[in-house]
C-alpha cells in the first residue's frame, strides 16, 4: 500500500508539473519500485523531461472562448457582489429595527396586562387612557422607524445597483477591446 501511495503521488507530481517550475526526478525505491520526487532521491536519480499537453500558441477561437469565460465570470461576480451588498445592508438596516420591534412587542404586552389589571374602576379608566396612549405612542414610533428604515433600504438598493452597473460597464469596456488586449 505504501508503494502504491508513492506511485500515485509521483503521477500527481507529473500531472502538476507543467504548471510548476520544479524539476521532477525518477528514482528507484528501497523495494525496487519507481518513485518520483522533486528532489534527487539518490545516485541513480534521473531528471524527467516533462511535456505539456497545451499548445505553445493559443488560437483565435481559444482566445475568444477564454475571454468569453472571463467576461461571464466577472459579470456573474458583479451580480453576486450586488446580492452580498443588499444582504449586508438589509442586516445593517433591519436588524436593529427587528430587535426594537421585539422590544416594543414586549412593552405592549406588559401594558396590555396592566390594562386588564386596572379595568373596572373610575381610577382604572384614567389609568387605561394613559396606558392606551403609551401603546399608541410606541406603535407610532415603531411605524416611523420602519418607514425610515424602508427609505434607507431603498437608497441602499440604489447604491448596490449602481455599483453593479459600474462593474458591468468596466467588464464590458475591458472585453470590448481587441482579444489580444483582453487578459
Amino acid at each position: 500500500m505504501h508503494a502504491m501511495l508513492k506511485v500515485v503521488l509521483g503521477v500527481a507530481l507529473l500531472m502538476a508539473a507543467p504548471w510548476a517550475s520544479a524539476q521532477v526526478y525518477k528514482c528507484k525505491g528501497a523495494s525496487g519500485e519507481t518513485v518520483y520526487s522533486q528532489d534527487p532521491c539518490g545516485k541513480g536519480a534521473e531528471p524527467v523531461k516533462l511535456r505539456s499537453n497545451r499548445a505553445a500558441t493559443e488560437t483565435a477561437g481559444e482566445a475568444a472562448n477564454r475571454s468569453a469565460v472571463y467576461r461571464t465570470t466577472e459579470l456573474s461576480d458583479a451580480g453576486i457582489a450586488e446580492r452580498n451588498c443588499l444582504q449586508s445592508e438589509q442586516s445593517r438596516i433591519y436588524g436593529p429595527l427587528d430587535a426594537r420591534s421585539q422590544a416594543v412587542s414586549r412593552q405592549v404586552a406588559d401594558l396590555n396586562r396592566q390594562l386588564v389589571a386596572t379595568s373596572g374602576s373610575l381610577a382604572g379608566a384614567t389609568a387605561d387612557a394613559g396606558i392606551r396612549a403609551q401603546i399608541s405612542s410606541l406603535q407610532q414610533s415603531l411605524s416611523a422607524e420602519r418607514t425610515a428604515a424602508d427609505g434607507q433600504m431603498s437608497a441602499a438598493r440604489d447604491r448596490c445597483a449602481a455599483a453593479r452597473r459600474d462593474r458591468e460597464k468596466e467588464v464590458h469596456d475591458k472585453y470590448s477591446q481587441p482579444t489580444s488586449a483582453a487578459r
